[in-house]
């Protein structure tokens, strides 16, 4: 694995993201990796915010699509 072209390539997609909300995903997944002792109570609180957010935007599976989903995992 050419480590810097999996670089370059992550680069290249971030670039042509334009939904503010996998940005402040992604940032947030980024200080949790580099800052370690962020305290998992501010972290959480964040993954709370972001999940409402998704909801007021319509971003979820109900019940019977969750299922349905869930039901394919076992099954590659």
């Amino acid at each position: 694995m050419n480590i810097q072209a999996e670089i370059n390539w992550i680069h290249q997609e971030i670039d042509k993201v334009k939904d503010p909300t996998f940005v402040e995903k992604l940032k947030n997944l980024l200080q949790s990796i580099n800052n370690p002792t962020v305290d998992s109570d501010v972290v959480y609180n964040i993954d709370i915010e972001n999940a409402l957010e998704d909801i007021k935007k319509g971003a979820f599976y109900s019940e019977n699509e969750a299922k349905k989903i869930a039901k394919k995992w076992g099954r590659k």
